[in-house]
C-alpha cells in the first residue's frame, strides 16, 4: 500500500532516478516521457509534464499521459515504440503504475483483498529486435470496471457518497472503484486465447516456441484458466502477485523482474506481454527479451521513503 502523503509520480520519479543511476544515464538523456497511470497527481495538468520537470528532462522532450489500467503496460510500450520507430525520440521513459488501493472503498473487501499499489519504469530505446503489437478495445464493456463519480458526467455529490446495488445485489460506492468480476473474468477467458493466437501467426511462432507468457496478473485463477484453455504450462506462464496482488499496469514488469531468474536467455527470445482489462481494452507484444536488462524490484525501505519525501518537498 502506498503511503497516504505520496502520489503515483512520486513513486515513479525515485524509480526513474535510480534506473538512470544503475543505467549510467541522466534526464538530459531522454527526449520522451509516457505515463501510463489512472491515479494522475491532478486532473490537469499532465502528471506527465510534471515528472518531465522534475526528471531533468529537456523542454523540448514529448511526454504524454495515458489512462488504462491492465493493458496500460502494452499501451505505454506501444506508444513508445511508435515514437523511437518513428525517429521522433531516441530514448523514452515509460513510467507505469498505480496508487489504486485508495480508490477502493474500505467496506469493499472484494477488491481490497485483490488489489496492491506498484510502479514500475522501462527505458525504451533503438536496438536490433522488434515488437510485433495487437491492441483491441471493446467500449461496450465500459461500465464492468468504473469509477462512475467523479468526472464531468457525473460529478461528486451527496447523493455519489451513498452505496447502490449491483445487478448481483451487493453494494457498490459510484465515487469508488467497481469491478464486475464474473464478466471481467468471461472477457479475459474469451478475448485472451484469441488475441495470444493471433499474435502468434502474425509473427510466425508456434505456441511451443514462446518460452515465457507474461501475463496481466489479474489474479491467479485467471492465469490458471487461461494457461488450461491455451494448453500452455504454469512454468511458461507464471503466477507472481502473492506479495504484490494486482498492481494493475505494473503488474507485467513486476512479474518480469520476480521471474526472470527462472528463465534462462535462450527462452526469453521469444517472449510474448499481455495485458487485458479496463475500457474494455487488451493487446499485447510478442518481441525478444534475451538482450533486455531486467533490473531487480525495489521494496521501498523506510529510510528511502523518509528521503523520498524530503528530496519532493526540496
Amino acid at each position: 500500500m502506498a503511503e497516504k502523503d505520496m502520489c503515483t509520480s512520486d513513486y515513479l520519479v525515485a524509480i526513474a532516478k535510480r534506473l538512470m543511476k544503475e543505467c549510467g544515464s541522466s534526464g538530459k538523456d531522454f527526449d520522451g516521457l509516457v505515463l501510463v497511470t489512472q491515479t494522475p497527481d491532478y486532473i490537469l495538468p499532465a502528471t506527465s509534464c510534471i515528472m518531465q520537470h522534475r526528471l531533468g528532462l529537456p523542454n523540448s522532450a514529448v511526454t504524454f499521459d495515458i489512462n488504462y489500467g491492465c493493458s496500460g503496460y502494452i499501451y505505454g510500450l506501444y506508444q513508445a515504440s511508435l515514437l523511437v520507430s518513428s525517429g521522433s525520440c531516441k530514448k523514452v521513459l515509460v513510467c507505469v503504475g498505480e496508487t489504486n488501493i485508495r480508490t477502493i472503498h474500505p467496506m469493499d473487501r472484494a477488491n481490497r483483498m485483490v488489489l496492491g499499489d506498484g510502479f514500475s519504469v522501462t527505458i525504451v530505446e533503438q536496438g536490433k529486435n522488434e515488437l510485433m503489437f495487437q491492441i483491441h478495445s471493446d467500449g461496450s464493456g465500459y461500465s464492468y470496471l468504473i469509477m462512475e463519480a467523479g468526472g464531468f458526467r457525473l460529478p461528486v455529490s451527496t447523493e455519489t457518497a451513498k452505496p447502490v446495488q449491483d445487478v448481483y445485489g451487493h453494494n457498490r460506492w459510484p465515487e469508488y472503484l467497481y469491478m464486475d468480476g464474473m464478466e471481467i473474468m468471461n472477457f479475459a477467458l474469451s478475448r485472451v486465447p484469441l488475441l495470444v493466437e493471433e499474435m502468434l501467426a502474425d509473427v510466425g511462432w508456434s505456441k511451443e516456441q514462446v518460452g515465457l507468457f507474461a501475463m496481466h496478473q489479474a489474479n491467479q485463477l485467471i492465469i490458471q484458466f487461461l494457461a488450461k484453455r491455451l494448453k500452455v504450462s504454469k512454468e511458461r506462464m507464471p503466477v507472481s502477485l502473492k506479495y504484490t496482488g494486482n498492481t494493475v499496469s505494473a503488474s507485467i514488469p513486476l512479474l518480469l523482474t520476480n521471474v526472470k531468474e527462472n528463465f534462462s536467455t535462450e527462452k526469453l527470445k521469444k517472449t510474448i506481454l499481455c495485458g487485458f482489462g479496463i475500457g474494455l481494452s487488451w493487446g499485447g507484444v510478442a518481441t525478444d527479451l534475451s538482450d533486455t536488462i531486467i533490473h531487480n524490484s525495489w521494496e521501498i525501505s523506510r529510510d528511502e521513503l523518509v528521503k523520498m519525501r524530503r528530496d519532493i518537498n526540496d
